[in-house]
């Protein structure tokens, strides 16, 4: 069980082929992956949690590989983990077009978590510091960490892909690697979709292998021997190739916008819906993520000009897409210094749902249009005393939903302010919360703007929520409302302010972005 006996693809290798998964991760599912998750996904109990869930419940709905591969290296270096013992190949299962999972239900959920564990706190900070050393497609940065893995006795994975977006995206165990002429680099790999009991010919001809040759200039191919129904990998095609050392995430951790989360400066971002996208990130100086304002497919287009380029955000690359189907949405981790200015999201779609969540702090906004438009959305101090949602769109008419909503008392106690069926056409909407949500100014510039207000406040097992109707506020001013009382929100008065906005500032002219739409 150590360095001194390497992985072996024949006997170590699962017998069943990767599959995908039909239906969503269960709650259940996620309180066996992550520690101090509520026991039911009831939204008031554990709203941080249900946010959560919406990104981690699809997280295999394109193939277990990574699961696959996690839970084969822990039998080979322990002998056994979860309840079951080495060699993986003992355990039966389908492989080929009608490959389901494994035939035990306990083995199947228990690959199920190791695939979830990819939003493990080391698994992130692994991915964001492979991504700010640049090396998120370099495949001798890959062999390298590798090489120092298997010689440590610490065995890695491989994520490789064919584009931004995960084209094909998939988890492999290295087990080999060999430098068979200088500046050629060699890595053997166990394929989950290539199980040794369904494809002997693979492993036995040496095809199970990625070559390198450049940083960016990698090849592995699962198209050999006649085979038609697998992914040719390549470097070239804007994906990337890096290692995850498979000991930062086979253990247990907290989920990563509770409060216990270790990395509490991190923000994620995650937009899903029909047809629509995260087009750009940019910062008030014109830095960018992408080097355009529309839809994204490869590495290629994210800005690369070191003066226009944004540093501190990273898009997270869904582990095991190898399936081919629909991503759970766009995902984007921001890490950028304290007292770094917010940052500008262009989404584009008729109907989305973006969440900015950091540590106990959640921003959710729903937006919703008969036709496609653009809108561009900014969230200041998301986990500050002020906090601030703006949005402004190109529309005839959003129908928009914003909630705020910030935990107390170590999590176990929250506060929200819900501002719902607002119709914004073509124009700004601004919601700024101060003293920590106790209370809210909404103000649009433009046009005259009704909306539904409600506040929640969940304390010690006790739930309040009040309805405060339907205010206005009229264009060019700003309405405060303030309950007195948040301890006693069903009774307390309400203080409501109206104030003119001041004159808007001439805005500084910005730097020319050659290349936005």
């Amino acid at each position: 069980m150590s360095v001194l006996t390497p992985f072996d693809p024949v006997a170590e290798g699962w017998s069943f082929e990767n599959w995908r998964e039909a239906n969503p991760f269960s709650w259940d599912l996620m309180r066996r992956t992550y520690l101090a998750i509520n026991p039911t996904d009831d939204i008031i109990e554990a709203p941080l949690d249900c946010a959560f869930y919406e990104i981690f419940k699809s997280c295999a709905s394109n193939g277990n590989c990574g699961g696959l591969s996690m839970l084969g290296i822990a039998l080979h270096k322990f002998g056994g983990f979860m309840g079951f013992c080495s060699p993986a190949s003992f355990y039966t299962g389908p492989w080929g077009s009608g490959a389901t999972g494994p035939d035990r239900m306990d083995l199947h959920e228990a690959i199920n978590i190791m695939q979830a564990r990819q939003f493990s706190a080391p698994g992130i900070r692994n991915f964001l510091d492979v991504v700010k050393a640049g090396q998120l497609n370099d495949g001798y940065a890959a062999f390298a960490r590798i090489s120092s893995g298997l010689a440590s006795d610490d065995y890695p994975m491989l994520s490789i892909s064919n584009g931004l977006f995960g084209d094909a995206a998939h988890t492999l165990i290295p087990y080999r690697v060999e430098e068979p002429s200088p500046g050629t680099k060699e890595i053997y790999l166990w394929d989950s979709d290539r199980p040794y009991s369904g494809y002997p010919g693979y492993y036995t001809g040496g095809f199970n292998r990625i070559v390198i040759t450049g940083p960016t200039s990698w090849h592995y191919d699962q198209n050999v021997l006649g085979l038609t129904d697998g992914t040719t990998y390549d470097g070239f095609n804007n994906g990337w190739c890096f290692a995850i050392p498979t000991s930062l995430e086979l253990h247990k951790g907290r989920q990563p916008i509770s409060v216990g989360f270790a990395l509490t400066g991190l923000t994620f971002l995650f937009a899903s819906g029909i047809g629509a996208a995260v087009t750009q990130i940019e910062d008030d100086d014109g830095r960018r993520l992408y080097a355009t304002d529309r839809a994204h497919r490869t590495l290629g287009e994210f800005e690369s000009d070191p003066s226009l380029a944004l540093d501190g955000v990273a898009r997270w690359p869904w582990y095991g897409a190898s399936r081919g189907g629909p991503l759970p949405g766009d995902l984007y981790l921001i890490e950028r210094p304290a007292g770094s200015p917010p940052l500008n999201v262009t989404v584009r779609g008729s109907q989305y749902k973006l969440m900015h969540a950091q540590a106990g702090n959640l921003v959710e906004i729903q937006a919703a249009a008969t036709r496609p438009a653009r809108d561009w959305i900014r969230v200041a101090d998301l986990a500050g005393a002020n906090q601030a949602v703006e949005l402004r769109t190109d529309s005839e008419r959003r129908t928009v939903h914003v909630r705020q909503l910030r935990a107390e008392n170590g999590g176990r106690d929250w506060r929200s302010i819900d501002i719902r069926n607002t119709h914004v056409s073509k124009g700004h909407l601004r919601i700024e919360t101060s003293g920590g949500l106790n209370g809210v100014q909404v103000s649009g510039a433009r046009t005259r703007m009704a909306f539904d207000l409600e506040i929640q406040r969940y304390r010690g097992d006790r739930h309040e929520r009040r309805s405060l109707g339907r205010p206005t506020v009229n264009a060019g001013e700003s309405l405060t409302i303030r309950p007195r009382d948040w301890d006693a929100i069903a009774d307390t008065k309400v203080d409501r302010q109206r104030r003119p906005l001041p004159r808007p500032k001439r805005a500084a002219s910005r730097p020319s972005r050659p290349g936005s739409a």
